[in-house]
């Protein structure tokens, strides 16, 4: 059964909180003061440089809040869920949380009540979080166990894919003698040979007999039947017959183990008991050795219409201005081609393309040789079997006139931001494949997370699929159940369907599309959740993506 780690109800359960269900509710009457606005004039510029130097409102410096806990959930009301039992018309909404490592602006005074003995401390930005799990001291330990996302970069954090079966994630350093039962494999025990019958073998902790030791036989005579899945041969090249619950493991110094593939966020690199180790921002250690540190696979962004060189630089082609739509980008390594006047015949033209171009097209559409071919704003042609273009749908019903809003087409591998109807934004993506075809319809995002873990199990149906984890999953927006638009620094295939049903896009968009999506994330904050006076943007899913099937059939949703 495939599961998700993002939702609210989980992101409760996390903390001392009891899981009840959530409902929505009226603001608070309480008005916390706005936060500070930035400045409107940019350091340098003429208008800063005529203003008086104590003009203008100043940067923030603080009462600062920070958690003291994974998530610290921010609530609309100073009570918990279910406070106020009976009471219909008054509970408490949740609107988003915070994480160790991030600080938001605090009223410094806490609302002392009985259901917060701590109090509640009010945030700048609106909302309310218990004292029990967060501090006003930045040098609180538990505050300072991971640093703060870098919301500069493509990527929050630095990631790490496991490269073996069996990977432990230790919760405390382990002592040699724990390492020799939980990594046996780094003491290299001796191989013995299959016709040698008086050799002791290893037992499944690595660990020799006695020499006098009885032998166990299985009751099956399975001679795995004792051997952990993790050093058992694979013959088929398959995935581990694993499940994420069998790789939880209690009672000892290991939280739980890792399947290869499996992706960590790793916070610091740091060398104790004569090994290097990861310190994860989950607060678990991994041992170095085993982990590799992943990269994105490419630095490729869309385009922000009407801004000049706002296309991505490829090799051969410089970043150049696209005012208008449609928008093509080129999917493989390709050539620019010039046809006749009657459009009869094709020849090739000066210059290459490279992946990930883009180019803006007039929408002249010609075939030659059953061939399509599209006309660029530069004058040459561009063969569509080499590249994809945007194909946005109708406008949405009961659109404002400046109102957000995303066009999602899956046909096309295609995303187009909008502000009313006017196209802003343009770029390429990856939808779900095979049986995950993502779902087409009208919806809207419903929360917003910098980054949270997605992990799954194997379906019945899909025995070529093992377990996955991905841990914090970066600018993730999630808008129909488990489906959501986020970033993927583990492929970049995007222009053609990969994901498990999520809308996969490459970490700089999915970077830029968070920030200019509602609702809008407080400072500080690590999540925010939509609310009925506070709507998600629209997200527009249309068309069918190529080789999908008639789904989607699994559910629930699994992603990435």
């Amino acid at each position: 059964m495939n599961r998700k780690k993002a939702l609210a109800v989980s992101i409760v359960l996390t903390t001392t909180i009891a899981s009840v269900g959530l409902s929505c509710n009226q603001p608070s009457p309480t008005t916390p003061p706005a936060a500070p606005a930035a400045p409107s004039a940019a350091p340098g510029s003429s208008a800063a440089a005529a203003a008086p130097q104590d003009a203008g409102p100043r940067e923030y410096e603080g009462p600062w809040v920070g958690a003291t806990v994974l998530h610290a959930p921010v609530w609309s009301e100073m009570e918990w869920p279910g406070d106020r039992k009976g009471d219909k018309d008054s509970k408490s909404v949740l609107l988003g949380y915070l994480r160790y490592g991030e600080k938001a602006p605090v009223l410094a005074e806490p609302h002392k009540k009985a259901n917060c003995p701590e109090g509640w401390y009010e945030l700048v930005s609106g909302g309310f979080v218990c004292g029990k799990l967060v501090t006003l001291d930045m040098n609180h330990p538990r505050f300072r166990m991971a640093k703060a996302p870098d919301l500069d970069a493509s990527l929050p954090y630095t990631y790490g894919a496991n490269v073996a079966n069996g990977t432990p994630l230790y919760r405390q350093l382990p002592s040699r003698e724990e390492r020799k039962l939980g990594e046996p494999w780094l003491f290299k025990p001796r191989k013995v040979k299959a016709d040698d019958d008086t050799a002791p073998m290893p037992t499944a902790s690595g660990a020799i007999p006695a020499a006098d030791a009885s032998p166990v036989v299985a009751a099956n005579d399975d001679p795995d039947a004792d051997v952990p899945w993790w050093e058992k041969d694979l013959t088929d090249g398959g995935p581990p017959p694993v499940t994420l619950e069998d790789l939880q493991e209690s009672g000892g110094p290991i939280s739980r183990r890792m399947v290869k593939g499996f992706f960590l966020s790793l916070d610091h690199d740091f060398v104790a008991n004569g090994a290097r180790w990861w310190k994860t921002v989950s607060g678990l250690s991994a041992p170095a050795d085993r982990i590799l540190v992943a990269k994105p696979l490419t630095e490729f962004h869309g385009v922000w219409l009407g801004k000049d060189a706002a296309t991505f630089a490829t090799k051969d082609g410089d970043p150049i201005r696209i005012d208008k739509l449609p928008v093509a980008f080129v999917l493989h390594g390709s050539k620019r081609w010039t046809l006749t006047e009657d459009r009869k015949h094709v020849s090739v033209a000066e210059g290459v393309l490279n992946r990930f171009e883009a180019l803006g097209l007039t929408g002249e559409v010609t075939r030659v040789a059953g061939i399509e071919y599209w006309e660029t704003d530069q004058g040459f042609w561009l063969r569509s079997i080499d590249a994809t273009r945007t194909e946005p749908g109708p406008v949405p019903d009961k659109l404002g006139e400046n109102e957000k809003w995303i066009d999602v087409n899956l046909h096309r591998q295609t995303l187009v931001a909008f502000e009313g109807t006017t196209p802003v934004f343009a770029t390429i993506f990856s939808s779900g494949r095979n049986e995950h075809e993502t779902s087409p319809g009208s919806f809207r995002i419903k929360a917003k997370h910098i980054s949270a873990t997605m992990d799954g199990d194997p379906d019945a149906d899909l025995s070529s699929d093992g377990p996955y984890s991905i841990e914090d999953v970066p600018y993730i927006q999630y808008f129909n159940a488990g489906y959501a638009l986020h970033g993927a620094f583990w492929h970049a295939a995007f222009g053609s369907v990969k994901s498990h049903g999520c809308v996969n896009l490459a970490p700089w968009d999915a970077r830029a599309l968070f920030s200019w999506t509602e609702p809008a994330l407080p400072e500080g904050w690590h999540a925010v959740f939509a609310t009925k006076d506070s709507p998600g943007t629209r997200v527009i899913v249309h068309e069918r993506a190529p080789g999908t099937c008639a789904g989607p059939s699994i559910k629930p949703i699994a992603c990435p």
